[in-house]
């Protein structure tokens, strides 16, 4: 428990610092849901706590963690659409097509992976008897990870993209891309086993797994903290194929004849 804590509230101390940083680098404009994710972190976590300590009847956790959640998965979703129109700012053709793409695929995503998710609702207990709360949590943590592999999923399309074709964009934006990758990763992976484990798990276990989440967010703040900075944003990187200059020159190419002919097919 006590190292719980420890964890906790050294990822509260350097998600206050990196929002901090972020507004003296004036980069809060630019990276506007970004720092709204960072907030609401630390807004969420000063809920928990106040309400572990005031002890106060009226205040249900339980109701607190649904509501909270729900509107994390809006950020969460949020952010991967403001990172797609980021890095594919300068080529709208294939960011009006990967718009129109993830409008569909988004919803039947998390539609199909809450109907096949019966498993994870066994496994928590919500198939069986149980109380309306009980239920509504089960339910919560299921979809908690769905729109966690979601975003993952979508992420790393974006990410073998930019790998691939030899997009432009900020050194701050390519920074912000890794570390999201990274994070719903640990969220994806953390969060299917909490939910496949549930009734085997003990009060050890839950803690494991609640520290390592929190370890793995700790590490890419401090990623986000020693890396972004003003200069990051006049800084333009092109991440695919770096290593190879001649391929690089083919593949923009490429990348510029796709958009054209994009742009041209919006516009028929």
């Amino acid at each position: 428990m006590i190292l719980t804590r420890i964890i906790q509230s050294l990822s509260e101390l350097l998600t206050i610092a990196l929002i901090v940083r972020i507004f003296f680098l004036r980069l809060h404009d630019v990276y506007r849901v970004f720092s709204l994710f960072l907030i609401f972190d630390v807004f969420t976590t000063s809920v928990a706590f106040l309400e572990l300590i005031l002890h106060n009847k009226t205040l249900d956790y339980r109701i607190t963690f649904i509501a909270t959640k729900l509107v994390e998965w809006g950020i969460w979703l949020w952010m991967v659409y403001a990172l797609l129109k980021a890095i594919l700012a300068k080529l709208p053709g294939i960011l009006g097509f990967a718009q129109k793409v993830l409008a569909f695929v988004v919803p039947a995503a998390v539609i199909i992976a809450v109907a096949i998710a019966r498993p994870e609702l066994s496994a928590s207990g919500v198939a069986g008897p149980a109380t309306r709360i009980a239920k509504a949590i089960a339910l919560t943590e299921v979809l908690d990870r769905v729109i966690a592999t979601v975003a993952l999923l979508v992420l790393l399309a974006m990410l073998l993209f930019i790998l691939w074709f030899p997009v432009q964009m900020p050194r701050n934006l390519a920074l912000l891309s890794v570390g999201y990758v990274i994070y719903f990763a640990a969220e994806t992976v953390f969060l299917l086993f909490h939910n496949f484990r549930y009734r085997d798990m003990n009060s050890s276990m839950t803690a494991f797994i609640s520290n390592a989440t929190s370890m793995v967010l700790i590490a890419c703040l401090v990623y986000w903290l020693a890396f972004l900075n003003s200069e990051g944003e006049i800084s333009p990187v092109r991440m695919g194929h770096s290593w190879r200059a001649e391929e690089q020159s083919r593949l923009i190419g490429q990348l510029e004849a796709m958009n054209a002919a994009l742009v041209r097919a919006a516009r028929r």
